[in-house]
């Protein structure tokens, strides 16, 4: 369940609609040649689709419910982006933001720091960053990259 869940919702979809097919497939064989098959075939037909409508509805709920946060989406483009990274990393260069980041409590001025996993052809560090909120959009107000061979401060543009 977890492989299905974690699959883009459009691939689990189609995976749960083939699945459904197969089933009805298999009944329609078993119920060829009887009488009221057909009419028992029908209502098969409409219970499997309401089935398929109800998982796929399931699916992209949760798909939207794991949504990266815009507080994600600012770190991974921060650090995807940055030439130091890009640097010392290699490129391409791949973010993770191990957990999802919560909205602190307040509004603007808000500050927490986030840690990040960065992976690139060169080796892996760690990103360890403060975001803050101006004017209810996130943005990164300073940051560090730790690696084996020490920190490095990440210049951020203003």
């Amino acid at each position: 369940m977890r492989k299905l869940l974690a699959m883009s919702p459009g691939r689990s979809s189609a995976l749960v609609g083939a699945v459904i097919f197969a089933i009805y497939a298999g009944i329609s064989l078993a119920l060829e040649g009887r009488p009221h098959g057909q009419t028992q075939l029908a209502q098969i037909a409409g219970i499997s689709a309401y089935i398929f409508l109800a998982c796929a509805i399931a699916l992209y709920f949760n798909a939207w419910r794991r949504r990266p946060s815009a507080a994600d989406r600012v770190v991974v483009r921060f650090l995807e982006t940055h030439f130091v990274v890009a640097e010392r990393m290699g490129e391409p260069c791949v973010a993770t933001v191990p957990n999802k980041i919560g909205t602190p409590a307040g509004g603007d001025g808000a500050q927490m720091p986030v840690t990040a996993q960065v992976r690139g052809p060169l080796g892996e560090a760690q990103a360890e960053l403060t975001l803050g909120r101006v004017s209810g959009v996130w943005q990164v107000v300073a940051g560090e990259l730790v690696r084996d061979d020490g920190r490095i401060t990440l210049p951020i543009a203003k």
